[in-house]
């Protein structure tokens, strides 16, 4: 049985009013198997660059609370919570314009509905 991880629409809301305010689309939906590798895109609207922007991930699983996961912005700055596990991580794909959250050896307890929003850059030290 495949286990269902279930990506929702979520739009953020950034900028000035001469400009398109910045939207982040997300797939409806992502089926992984138990043990893959789950690779959730949040893609960000033209004219905006996924480089100029942090995004934070969120997940909501039924009946729990929605809880930060993590903030990723690059490689030198980023910043996961402490209750996040060490298989959840992110990417930029700039080509496409694209944040990625990535689930390794995903499990049943991942499956929920997962957010992406922006976020400001933040100082974490």
């Amino acid at each position: 049985m495949a286990l269902g991880v279930a990506v929702l629409l979520l739009v953020g809301a950034v900028g000035t009013a001469s400009r398109a305010q910045p939207t982040l689309t997300q797939p409806s939906s992502v089926f992984v198997l138990p043990g893959q590798t789950a690779w959730l895109p949040c893609t960000l609207s033209p004219p905006y660059n996924i480089s100029e922007f942090g995004i934070s991930w969120y997940q909501e699983r039924p009946r729990h609370f929605l809880r930060y996961l993590l903030y990723y912005n690059s490689e030198h700055d980023q910043h996961k919570s402490d209750s996040t596990p060490g298989r959840f991580s992110a990417t930029k794909d700039l080509a496409s314009n694209t944040c990625i959250l990535i689930i390794a050896s995903i499990r049943h307890e991942d499956n929920g509905s997962y957010y992406c929003s922006l976020s400001h850059a933040f100082s974490w030290f």
